[in-house]
């Protein structure tokens, strides 16, 4: 199936439009994360963290508008208005396109101390369990806190702005924290982009999104994308 040209001025949206607008998204976020990756070669570490939380957006994007492709499906139809309504909050979007939750064991930390703790006692006992418990809190209370902790690091690596304790300065964001910020948004990207490139291998009954990847397989001129493993060299 060729899809044409998107008409941006149709009252309703289609099947084709949606979907369209969803591969143009995830088309989109791996542009960002290769421009943000060339940015943090080069030591711009600041603007790297800018486009990856952005790429980040875009991302979420990709499943807010897959989800009204869905709903689309079901009969249902959308405004161009309402599509715009729908994908306008930033926090949402860093919500929607986080696709895993990464725990890097800083000794520094009650998760790290957790997480050290847990490796040396055998799986499944009691002690085990305990400490399963305390983390999979952590892990809950860090699913909340990301998506807006995600939206206040881009700010912070934009904006000088002022603080009580004297002014925010995105020049002093770190390398570390600048490829620990992108590496994890390139891994998210990399299994959307996966999906994407193979869509008949998500195409079955057991597959809750197996019509929209039946759609990609049929579009048969769909964008290629930025490649991930091209992105992980960076890494």
């Amino acid at each position: 199936m060729t899809l044409g040209r998107p008409l941006v001025k149709t009252v309703s949206a289609s099947m084709n439009y949606l979907l369209q607008g969803a591969v143009f998204a995830l088309e989109q976020c791996g542009l960002l994360l290769r421009d943000a990756r060339i940015l943090c070669e080069a030591g711009s570490y600041a603007s790297a963290v800018v486009l990856a939380a952005f790429a980040r957006e875009e991302l979420g994007r990709y499943r807010i508008l897959r989800r009204l492709w869905q709903r689309t499906v079901a009969g249902e139809s959308f405004s161009v208005k309402q599509i715009r309504k729908r994908c306008e909050d930033h926090v949402e979007k860093q919500r929607e396109g986080m696709f895993s939750i990464v725990q890097r064991p800083d000794s520094n930390t009650a998760l790290g101390q957790l997480l050290r703790a847990r490796s040396s006692v055998a799986p499944g006992g009691s002690e085990w369990q305990n400490l399963s418990e305390e983390i999979d809190k952590i892990t809950e209370s860090q699913k909340k806190r990301t998506p807006g902790n995600r939206h206040e690091r881009r700010m912070k690596a934009l904006y000088a702005e002022p603080l009580e304790s004297g002014w925010n300065r995105p020049a002093e964001i770190s390398e570390a924290a600048a490829r620990d910020f992108l590496t994890d948004a390139i891994n998210d990207y990399a299994g959307q982009q996966d999906r994407y490139v193979n869509p008949d291998i998500y195409v079955n009954p057991d597959s809750g999104d197996s019509d929209f990847y039946a759609a990609l397989g049929h579009w048969q001129d769909r964008p290629e994308l930025q490649p991930a493993t091209s992105l992980h060299k960076f890494i």
